[in-house]
């Protein structure tokens, strides 16, 4: 059983190509059956793959995606993919249409991975990602383009003075004091 890896992307380019794309997917998701026999269903990576004119046995392509949409000439939408992100498929897709670029943000956090190619935050400004368990066991998960944006949203929720990484450090020592089911994960994206 894999882990389960969460990605957002962003398609843009020469506004025909990016509707022609967005057709393609568009019509493999509303099928009754999906164009190729796989576990996954109508909008799984493999029938794009299909679609596009490869072999889907030859590109990783082991997901779906959801969320489709069409946003200011733009194609949108998430992907559950295995392990990682399946980039490949998204290689495929700038090959079959040369004016298309893309921008993801994904999140696995099984495996730690956390990763944009969106340095400049065009379409994914976030840049950490904080999990929290309270000594109380209410469990909250929040996303952040800055710093101290987020040190000011962990000082609201423990009521102590945050301004740093060190200070993170001394609430994560108290909330493990407190109990041991609390904890303050804080995951940064890289980019890649």
């Amino acid at each position: 059983m894999p882990n389960w890896c969460s990605s957002s992307y962003v398609i843009e380019g020469d506004k025909k190509e990016v509707r022609k794309l967005f057709g393609i997917m568009n019509r493999l998701e509303r099928r009754k059956k999906p164009a190729v026999k796989n576990g996954f269903g109508t909008a799984w990576l493999g029938c794009l793959v299909n679609a596009l004119g490869e072999d889907w046995n030859k590109i990783y392509c082991r997901g779906d995606w959801s969320n489709l949409e069409m946003v200011n000439d733009t194609v949108r939408f998430t992907t559950e993919t295995a392990w990682g992100p399946c980039n490949e498929v998204l290689d495929l897709i700038l090959q079959k249409f040369p004016s298309l670029s893309y921008y993801f943000l994904c999140e696995e956090p099984g495996m730690g991975i956390y990763q944009t190619n969106d340095g400049e935050g065009k379409y994914f400004s976030d840049k950490y990602r904080v999990d929290v368990c309270t000594p109380d066991e209410k469990y909250q998960c929040e996303y952040f383009s800055d710093k101290s944006v987020m040190y000011k949203w962990l000082e609201e929720l423990f009521g102590q003075p945050i301004a740093s990484d060190d200070d993170i450090r001394i609430l994560v020592d108290n909330l493990e004091k407190k109990s041991e089911n609390a904890y303050c994960y804080i995951d940064e994206f890289s980019v890649v």
